[in-house]
């Protein structure tokens, strides 16, 4: 049976959890030689990023994604950051595509596209 970068992910959460620096490099070093030994090596990136999505759930935090077409002020990105109520690890990212305004992806799904991108694609469905 195959494992899953999710799987790998949750068990290496797991085994590190609660235990001091020394122990957690040792496991996370067994970690690689399972991986190495199961030729799943190639999935590193991919154990990385389920991780930090599993971390994250586990201690209640949203992944916060801005895209815009220039970087934001500091005034508009603590605006942002006061609309929510729990912790928030925030990745702004410039985006030529966006003519103006922000996209707003939480915890890998769009809530808040207020782009001028996306109000001219709807109102060019609109008028056809």
């Amino acid at each position: 049976m195959k494992i899953t970068p999710k799987q790998y992910a949750v068990s290496l959460y797991e085994s590190t959890k609660g235990v001091d620096k020394l122990k957690s490099e040792q496991r996370v070093g067994s970690f690689v030689k399972i991986l190495k030994r199961n030729n799943d090596l190639s999935l590193s990136a991919k154990i990385i990023e389920q991780y930090y999505k599993h971390y994250r759930s586990e201690k209640n935090i949203s992944k916060i994604e801005i895209a815009s077409n220039e970087k934001l002020s500091s005034e508009t990105l603590n605006k942002i950051i006061q609309k929510f109520s729990k912790q928030i690890e925030i990745e702004e990212k410039i985006d030529n595509s966006l003519i103006g305004g922000v996209v707003l992806k939480i915890d890998d799904n769009i809530l808040i596209d207020g782009s001028v991108k996306r109000k001219l694609e709807d109102l060019r469905a609109s008028i056809k």
